[in-house]
C-alpha cells in the first residue's frame, strides 16, 4: 500500500504541452490532481483537462441520486503561483532575495507609513520563506531517496555511501549558511524602527523556516538510523550535523520565545500553528477566485423570448376571439381561458427548448481569476459537469479506459456510470511576468477531489466467506477485503497547439477511507 503523502505519478508530458501533472492521496476521503501550466512571456496560454470518471453502479450513484451541486461542493480547486526555481546559495549573495528585503528596510525606516514599501516588504519575506522552504523540500527528498536505496542495498555499497555523505554534508552546510544569512536581518525588524506588521512578519516566516529544518533534519536522521547494512563511519559525521542542526533550531525557537516548540500536554496548539504559519507564508503565492454562475445573462435573455412571443401569441389570439364572437360573449371568454393557460405553457417550454440549445455553450460555472496583490485580472476558468453515456465517450478515452480489460464483455461484468468534468483554464501571461519579474513563470492548478460521498455508500470493508482447508479438510469462514475500483481518465490539451495527452489512474478504496492509487499505462 502506497504511503498517503506519496505522489503516484509524476509525468512531464511532451515539452509542447507545456503541462505537467501529478496525482497523489490528500487523505483517507480525498485524492488530489496538481498541474502546473507554463506561461509563456506573450498572450495567453490557455489549456483544457477533461476528467471522466467510471464509478462502480454498484454504488448507486446517477444523475438522480448525485446532483451536479452536490459534485462542485466535493471538490476544491486552487490556483497558485508555482514557487520560483532558485539555488540555496543565491538566496543569500549579491542581487539576491535577501539584498532586497535590506534596501527594503532602508527604505521603510525612512518613510515607515509608505503602506506600498510596507507592502513590497511583506511580499519579498513571504516569498523568501517560500523559496528556502521548497529549496530544502527538494533537497532534502532527493537525499532521502537515496537513503532509501543504500538502506536496500543488501551490502555496502561503497561509492553511494560516499554520495549521501558527501551530499548531506553539503545540504547541512548551505542550510546552516543561508538561515545564518538570514538572521542578520533580525536586529533590523526588532528594533523599534519599523512598522509592527513588518516585524511580525519576519517573526512568522523566521518560526516557520526554523519548523521546516527541524522536520526535515528529524527526517534524515531517522532515515540514517534505519540503514542495516554496515556502513561504519561513514555516516556518523553527517548524522551529527543534521542532528546539531535540528536540536540548534528548536533551541532558537525556544530563546526566541516562538510557540512551536513540542510540549507534551500541548501537541494539538503545536500543529495548528504549523498550519497557520504555512497559510501565512504560501499565501503570497495563492490566487483570489471569483466563482459564480455563468449564462444567467442568457437564461434571462431566454426567457425575456419565450414570454415574449408567449405574450405575443395571447394578444393574436384575443384579437381574433374579440373580433369573431364579441368582447361579451361566453366564446370570448372560453378563448380568453384557454388562451391564458396555452400562454404559460408556451412560456415554459419555449424556455426550456432554448435553454437546451444553448446549454451545450454554456458552463456550470464561470470563475475570475485575480492576482490579490494588484487586483489584476489575470485569467478566467470555466467549470462543467454532467453525466455521459459510454456511446458519448471520445474513442480515445474509451478505449483508455478498456485497454486493461480481460475480455470484451467484462464492461457487462461490473457496469459503470460515467461522470464528466471539463475545466478550462486561460491565463494572460503578461501581467503575470510584470508581477513576478520572471519570464518562465509557471502556475500551478490544484484540485482535490471528495470520495466521501461514495465510500457512505460502499458495503462493509470485509466480506466473510465460507472457504475449504483442503490440508485439514475442513470449511472455514475467512474475511477478504470489499474493496471498490474508481478510475479517472484525464485528457490534457494545451490549446495553443492543439495536442493531447491521457493519463489513467485507479483509486482503490473501501467503505473507510482511500486504500491505493495506482497508475495504469494509457
Amino acid at each position: 500500500m502506497s504511503s498517503p503523502k506519496e505522489i503516484l505519478t509524476e509525468n512531464e508530458l511532451l515539452e509542447e504541452d507545456l503541462i505537467e501533472s501529478r496525482i497523489g492521496v490528500h487523505d483517507s476521503n480525498h485524492f488530489e490532481v496538481k498541474l502546473d501550466y507554463a506561461i509563456g512571456s506573450q498572450g495567453r496560454s490557455r489549456y483544457r483537462v477533461d476528467y471522466y470518471f467510471f464509478v462502480p453502479a454498484s454504488l448507486g450513484v446517477s444523475k438522480h441520486t448525485y446532483r451536479d451541486h452536490q459534485f462542485f461542493s466535493d471538490v476544491q480547486a486552487y490556483i497558485r503561483f508555482k514557487t520560483p526555481s532558485r539555488t540555496m546559495t543565491s538566496l543569500a549573495g549579491n542581487r539576491s532575495p535577501l539584498q532586497d528585503i535590506r534596501e527594503l528596510v532602508v527604505r521603510l525606516r525612512a518613510t515607515p507609513k509608505d503602506t506600498k514599501t510596507l507592502q513590497q516588504m511583506s511580499y519579498q519575506l513571504r516569498m523568501f520563506g517560500c523559496i528556502k522552504r521548497a529549496n530544502i523540500r527538494d533537497r532534502s527528498r532527493s537525499l532521502r531517496e537515496k537513503l532509501g536505496d543504500l538502506r536496500s542495498q543488501e551490502t555496502t555499497n561503497a561509492v553511494l555511501l560516499g554520495d549521501v555523505g558527501h551530499i548531506c554534508e553539503t545540504l547541512v552546510d548551505d542550510i546552516a549558511t543561508v538561515i545564518a544569512e538570514w538572521r542578520k536581518l533580525r536586529p533590523d525588524f526588532v528594533d523599534g524602527r519599523l512598522p509592527k506588521a513588518a516585524n511580525e512578519t519576519f517573526g512568522y516566516v523566521d518560526e516557520y523556516l526554523s519548523l521546516v529544518i527541524e522536520m526535515k533534519m528529524a527526517s534524515i536522521v531517522r532515515r540514517i538510523d534505519a540503514i542495516e547494512v554496515e556502513t561504519g563511519d561513514a555516516l556518523v559525521k553527517p548524522r551529527s550535523h543534521a542532528r546539531s542542526l535540528l536540536l540548534a533550531e528548536r533551541s532558537y525557537r525556544d530563546s526566541a520565545g516562538y510557540s512551536t516548540v513540542v510540549n507534551e500536554d500541548e501537541d494539538d496548539h503545536f500543529v495548528y500553528r504549523q498550519g497557520l504559519l504555512k497559510k501565512f507564508l504560501t499565501s503570497v503565492l495563492w490566487l483570489d477566485l471569483s466563482k459564480e454562475k455563468e449564462g444567467r445573462r442568457v437564461a434571462n435573455v431566454g426567457a425575456a423570448i419565450a414570454a415574449g412571443f408567449a405574450m405575443f401569441f395571447a394578444l393574436m389570439v384575443t384579437l381574433y376571439a374579440g373580433e369573431r364572437y364579441g368582447i361579451n360573449s361566453a366564446n370570448f371568454i372560453a378563448a380568453g381561458v384557454g388562451t391564458y393557460i396555452l400562454k404559460d405553457r408556451i412560456k415554459d417550454w419555449l424556455k426550456a427548448f432554448l435553454g437546451g440549445r444553448f446549454s451545450r455553450f454554456i458552463a456550470d460555472y464561470s470563475i475570475q481569476i485575480r492576482d490579490p496583490l494588484t487586483n489584476a485580472r489575470i485569467g478566467k476558468c470555466r467549470e462543467s459537469f454532467s453525466f455521459i453515456d459510454a456511446a458519448d465517450l471520445p474513442e480515445n478515452v474509451l478505449g483508455c479506459r478498456l485497454k486493461d480489460a480481460k475480455s470484451s464483455i467484462e464492461s457487462m461484468a461490473k457496469p459503470e456510470v460515467i461522470m464528466h468534468y471539463s475545466k478550462q483554464v486561460n491565463l494572460q501571461g503578461k501581467d503575470m511576468i510584470e508581477r513576478m519579474h520572471l519570464e518562465d513563470y509557471n502556475v500551478n492548478d490544484i484540485v482535490r477531489f471528495s470520495l466521501s460521498q461514495f465510500l457512505v455508500r460502499a458495503d462493509d470493508p470485509t466480506s466473510s466467506i465460507p472457504y475449504y482447508v483442503e490440508e485439514d479438510d475442513l470449511v472455514e469462514r475467512r474475511s477478504f477485503r470489499k474493496v471498490y475500483h474508481l478510475n479517472l481518465v484525464m485528457v490534457l490539451r494545451n490549446k495553443g497547439n492543439g495536442r493531447s495527452t491521457l493519463k489513467r489512474v485507479r483509486v482503490i478504496f473501501d467503505k473507510n477511507a482511500i486504500r491505493e492509487l495506482q497508475e495504469v499505462e494509457s
